[in-house]
């Protein structure tokens, strides 16, 4: 009886918490966690990651430099190649406004080194509005002030406006314009300018110099259509002037 109630009496020997077994190693741990720090900081600095050579590849004839996609990157001499935020490299490059799209490629041997890539947007239209002329691209990004490529369509765009390079138009009377002379081009037209007439019709010139008279441009691409079969039925016998397509059930001619 007595060697029961001597059991029930005695404590129980209680585990002892993780920071009790730690605690002894608490001196060991902050030097490992300095000495870890010091060597991060020295990784970050060390010559061996020192970026070296910073490359840019860019297309045939770009307008865009290769100096100026390695300027505009800011790459600094002394970056650690590893550390470098491509994503913000990126986006200093595409801000550029005739690029289209930049990678960033990273390596080490047989030095750091850096290549940028480019894909530069061409020019598809110029578009004059007010005392302003730009050049635009097929996604209507404006790529630099004046009319950079005299082969393509000058659109007319009246009083609208247009922003700064690297800006998109969003004008929508712009927009429906450039739709426009879209539906020309898949006609097989080639126009040298497109704008709107006084009564707010649709009016273009093409190459040849023939000014054509689409009016309600709601169907252009059938209005197009007649364009070459009434050149075709005149032939070239007399110089033309101008077709008008705006009835056209009864398409019309000017001759010069």
């Amino acid at each position: 009886m007595k060697s029961d109630a001597r059991s029930r009496t005695l404590p129980r020997r209680r585990k002892p918490s993780l920071a009790a077994r730690v605690k002894p190693f608490w001196i060991l741990m902050l030097v490992l966690l300095v000495l870890v720090a010091v060597g991060g900081a020295w990784l970050a600095r060390s010559p061996w990651f020192r970026v070296a050579r910073v490359g840019v590849d860019v297309p045939l004839e770009s307008p865009v430099s290769r100096e100026r996609v390695r300027a505009v990157a800011a790459i600094a001499p002394d970056a650690n190649v590893w550390l470098l935020n491509g994503g913000a490299i990126r986006g200093r490059i595409e801000a550029i406004p005739y690029v289209d799209r930049a990678s960033v490629h990273r390596g080490q041997f047989p030095q750091p080194f850096v290549e940028l890539t480019i894909a530069v947007r061409r020019p598809t239209a110029c578009v004059r509005a007010g005392l302003r002329e730009v050049t635009i691209d097929a996604a209507s990004r404006v790529l630099q002030a004046g009319c950079a490529a005299p082969a393509v369509a000058r659109i007319d765009a009246g009083a609208a406006t247009v922003p700064l390079p690297g800006g998109t138009i969003a004008d929508p009377d712009v927009g429906r314009l450039l739709g426009d002379a879209r539906t020309l081009a898949d006609a097989n037209l080639a126009v040298r300018s497109l704008g709107r007439d006084r009564f707010g019709g649709l009016e273009a010139v093409d190459v040849t110099g023939v000014t054509l008279k689409f009016g309600d441009d709601a169907d252009l691409a059938k209005k197009a259509a007649l364009v070459e079969p009434v050149r075709a039925g005149i032939g070239t016998k007399r110089p033309i002037r101008a077709i008008d397509l705006r009835s056209p059930g009864t398409p019309t001619v000017e001759f010069r």
